[in-house]
């Protein structure tokens, strides 16, 4: 029995030992988001933290409250003393912020489509349209049609952070919705999901 309780305390000694060679990191923004202190991560060497991922509410990092039911993903390139320096992976928009917003006689039309950025990279991007009432298949295949060629005709010139910040904040969403209510009567439209494609 006293063998097994000194390999135990010998055990727990490695374990602390071991936490003690960890030092915190403070997890930093991009320049586009004013390179704000996201949070703090622990790591036993700088190379640990390249790469990891970290996902924040849009309405606190921003202080604008509205904006809460955005969350974006942050990745780890780039470290500098103390200081994880990050990119914007992506954006995902919650599922009950959408869900409330649905009702039984409206048409919701999906679309998920890639397109290349003006500094050769690429995005992955979901829309949803959400209409005032029940359409028909014609003009769901026009309102499709019309978001896909409107998206890519509107952001192959921007690089992808321009593009990233539009979809985040909302100001894509705003402009097809302008664009797409000419062509049946709508209620909302939204950009629910991007992520930038790496390793191309």
């Amino acid at each position: 029995m006293a063998i097994d309780k000194k390999k135990k305390r010998g055990a727990k000694a490695r374990t602390v030992d071991k936490w003690k060679k960890k030092q915190w990191f403070q997890l930093i923004a991009p320049k586009e988001f004013d390179e704000k202190q996201l949070g703090e991560t622990v790591a036993e060497k700088e190379k640990n933290l390249m790469n990891r991922t970290v996902r924040v509410n849009l309405g606190d990092l921003t202080g604008q409250r509205q904006r809460r039911h955005v969350s974006v993903t942050f990745k780890v390139n780039q470290v500098e003393g103390s200081r994880a320096k990050t990119f914007v992976l992506g954006h995902k928009v919650s599922h009950g912020f959408l869900n409330r917003m649905i009702r039984r006689r409206m048409s919701k039309i999906e679309l998920t489509q890639v397109i290349d950025t003006s500094d050769g990279k690429k995005l992955k991007i979901k829309s949803v349209v959400l209409s005032l009432k029940k359409l028909g298949k014609r003009q769901e295949t026009a309102l499709v049609n019309e978001l896909r060629a409107r998206i890519e005709k509107g952001y192959k010139k921007k690089t992808a952070t321009i593009v990233q910040q539009e979809l985040i904040f909302g100001v894509a969403a705003s402009k097809l919705f302008k664009q797409l209510k000419k062509i049946a009567p709508l209620k909302r439209v939204a950009i629910i999901e991007s992520r930038l494609i790496e390793g191309k």
